[in-house]
């Protein structure tokens, strides 16, 4: 089996159709699931965190941080350290340049930054071995048409994540866009352009690197925009591009259509089968709108005068 043509014939089939709101909350029906909401607005550049079933407003802000550098916030999540506890990875850039950096949760101290020299779109932190990588689109304007990209790769150096050093030139990758640890398969999964790739990481007391799969290389996307996992079904990516959103069985590489509503920003499905998502429309924002959506009370939630690109779950968890 070709795996790496197989999309094309996957995507012939629609499955589930728009992502259409579900009718209201019924009486007397079990109630939305209770999760964090961590989201990132384009136009202030903050991160904030909020309570899924309560309004998106100054007064149910949980948590918020400014990221270092200028730009747009394009990837926030928390995840679990030994040396840091829990700690916010976060990407903010502009078409010519970006910032990662790297947060503890619990102060919002800054614990490690650099400079990225393109478009920086997601960072992932691989457990185990703490290798960091950030991955960027090409330079320019140009949004999903330009071409060129890159993944960058930093490996500790000690047990902080202030440690952290460059591993190594970018490796190419055009149009680089998810990122996702994989502590099942011990992979990296990355997405972008048109191709879906995972990596092993290899390293030694003094380099890092990462080393494609060849056998788990999926081709036939338009654009990925997100990479996330199914919490319900951690045998699956969720994976959107500019045409839908696709489930990918990790043991065959087979995708399924989920949903066929064009330019979804991020997607994810909550382990009580929730799904969320934000997306852009057309002849708006390129980014986003100011909704968060999910399909079990039917009820988008709104922060006002925000373009939210990304939303993602309170959560450490990879899968």
């Amino acid at each position: 089996m070709d795996r790496r043509n197989l999309l094309k014939g996957a995507l012939a089939v629609p499955a589930a159709g728009l992502l259409t709101a579900a009718p209201a909350h019924a009486a007397g029906a079990a109630a939305p699931p209770a999760f964090d909401v961590l989201i990132g607005d384009v136009n202030s550049g903050k991160v904030f965190l909020f309570d899924r079933n309560k309004p998106f407003t100054d007064a149910h802000i949980k948590w918020q941080l400014n990221p270092v550098g200028s730009g747009h916030p394009m990837e926030h999540r928390f995840r679990d350290t030994n040396g840091d506890g829990q700690i916010l990875l976060a990407v903010t850039g502009t078409p010519s340049s970006g910032t990662a950096s790297i947060y503890r949760r619990r102060d919002k101290k800054l614990l490690w930054s650099a400079d990225i020299p393109n478009y920086p779109h997601s960072i992932e932190r691989a457990r185990g071995t703490g290798v960091v990588v950030v991955a960027g689109r090409s330079k320019g304007p140009g949004g999903g048409e330009a071409k060129g990209g890159s993944l960058h790769v930093f490996r500790p150096t000690g047990s902080h994540s202030g440690s952290l050093v460059r591993a190594g030139s970018p490796i190419p990758f055009d149009q680089a866009h998810g990122l996702l640890w994989d502590p099942q398969l011990e992979r990296m999964w990355a997405a972008g352009g048109s191709v879906l790739k995972a990596y092993r990481i290899v390293t030694t007391a003094n380099s890092a690197k990462l080393v494609e799969d060849t056998d788990r290389r999926l081709t036939g996307f338009h654009h990925p925009h997100d990479l996330q996992p199914d919490y319900q079904q951690p045998g699956r990516l969720l994976v959107t591009d500019t045409n839908g959103v696709y489930a990918v069985d990790k043991s065959t590489m087979t995708p399924t259509t989920l949903h066929t509503r064009k330019l979804v920003k991020s997607y994810v499905r909550h382990s009580s089968g929730e799904q969320m998502w934000t997306g852009a429309v057309p002849g708006g924002n390129d980014f986003g709108t100011k909704y968060v959506h999910f399909n079990v009370s039917g009820v988008p939630r709104a922060r006002e005068g925000a373009v939210i690109y990304k939303a993602r779950l309170d959560t450490t968890a990879y899968l």
